[in-house]
C-alpha cells in the first residue's frame, strides 16, 4: 500500500522476527506498568486491546469486512482505559464515553478508507468502502 510502503517493516529494513520481539517486549512492558503503578483493571483493558488488535483485527482484515466492527471494539477501549485508570472501575460514566468512541470509527474509517479503497483491493485487505 503508498501509504504503507515507507515503515520499516514494509521497507525489509526491520525483520519480522524483530518487530515481534519489539512488539511483544512493548506489549509486556506496557501492561505490567499498568498493573503495578495504575491498577489491574486499566492493564487488563490494555492486554485485551493488544489481543484484539494484534490478534484478531489485523488478521480479520484480509477476511472479513467484519474487521471494522472489531476495529471499532478496539478505538473504543482506550477512553475505557483513561476511566479506569482515574476511577478504578467502569460506571455507566465510562461506557458511554466507549459507545461515542465505537459509533465514530465507522465514519472516520469509512472516509479514510474511501479515499484508500484501491490501495486496500490491491494489499487484499477486505474493507465496508
Amino acid at each position: 500500500m503508498s501509504r504503507t510502503r515507507n515503515r520499516p517493516l514494509a521497507r525489509y529494513a526491520l525483520s519480522p522476527v524483530h518487530a515481534l520481539t519489539f512488539g511483544t517486549a512493548c506489549g509486556v512492558a506496557g501492561v505490567t506498568s499498568l498493573f503495578v503503578f495504575v491498577n489491574p483493571l486499566t492493564a487488563g483493558l490494555g492486554l485485551a486491546n493488544i489481543v484484539l488488535y494484534a490478534g484478531v483485527y489485523t488478521r480479520m482484515k484480509r477476511l472479513t469486512i467484519a474487521n471494522t466492527w472489531v476495529g471499532a471494539v478496539v478505538g473504543a477501549i482506550p477512553p475505557l482505559m483513561g476511566w479506569a485508570a482515574a476511577t478504578g472501575t467502569l460506571s455507566p460514566g465510562a461506557w458511554v464515553l466507549g459507545a461515542i468512541m465505537f459509533a465514530w470509527q465507522f465514519p472516520h474509517f469509512n472516509s479514510l478508507a474511501y479515499t484508500l479503497r484501491a490501495d486496500y483491493s490491491k494489499a487484499g485487505y477486505r474493507m465496508m468502502s
